[in-house]
């Protein structure tokens, strides 16, 4: 994540979206003042701004267990001694002043849920042999819930979406574009591709490739499960 004084904007990352090569661009135009979070050391090769810095939260905004939690075993950004990685709006306002919190622009990152959900079977079964790897559908249908990817929880506090500007993975560099023009940004850092994709060429398609993992049961399953992010982008099968 990243918090940019320089140009009044919080940058909260979501999973499965192309944040990272996001994070990795807008570090080009971040100032020394600025809050950016470690990426894994794969990605933080391809920086070619700033690197992580300022991403300790200062005594005064740090809850008053951290000390406790650390003790037992907790990372500095889980004991709540840092600010993290794909952390979630509740924990990014508690930890910066109101004014920064309020008067700032949040920013996110959303895809279409059903091609996230194949991006991200690929993505947690790379490592895998294939012999090993459940089918799509076991991955779909019998994954447990706390593991699903829930980014709506991140951008929001108590059930209510606090992002003021999305960008949309389907139309990303546009939408990159836009913002950078919008911060008065005249030249604009080029997207990296970090985390490239794991996911195999899909068979020909009448429609988008994702649609070739899926048979109705999966399909309604996705739709049960993120339904709220489908129905507030209006995102379609």
């Amino acid at each position: 994540m990243i918090v940019s004084h320089r140009h009044r904007f919080i940058f909260l990352k979501t999973k499965k979206t192309a944040s990272s090569s996001v994070e990795l661009a807008l570090s080009e135009i971040c100032g020394p003042d600025d809050i950016i979070t470690p990426l894994i050391p794969a990605d933080e090769k391809l920086r070619r701004g700033r690197g992580p810095q300022n991403y300790a939260i200062p005594l005064r905004r740090r809850s008053l267990l951290a000390p406790l939690r650390r003790m037992m075993g907790a990372t500095p950004a889980r004991a709540g001694l840092e600010f993290y990685n794909h952390m979630p709006a509740t924990k990014v306002r508690a930890a910066l002043p109101r004014a920064v919190w309020e008067g700032y622009a949040k920013v996110a990152v959303e895809r279409n849920p059903w091609d996230r959900e194949v991006s991200l079977f690929f993505w947690e079964m790379r490592q895998l042999p294939e012999a090993n790897r459940p089918s799509f559908a076991d991955f779909v249908l019998k994954r447990p819930a706390p593991e699903r990817v829930k980014n709506v929880q991140l951008y929001s506090i108590d059930g209510r979406i606090v992002v003021d500007r999305f960008l949309r993975y389907e139309s990303l560099a546009a939408d990159f574009a836009t913002f950078m023009a919008d911060l008065g940004v005249e030249t604009p850092p080029v997207l990296p591709h970090a985390k490239s994709s794991h996911r195999p060429a899909a068979a020909p398609s009448d429609g988008p490739a994702y649609r070739h993992f899926y048979d109705e049961a999966t399909r309604e399953a996705v739709a049960r499960y993120y339904a709220r992010e489908i129905d507030h982008f209006g995102y379609t099968f």
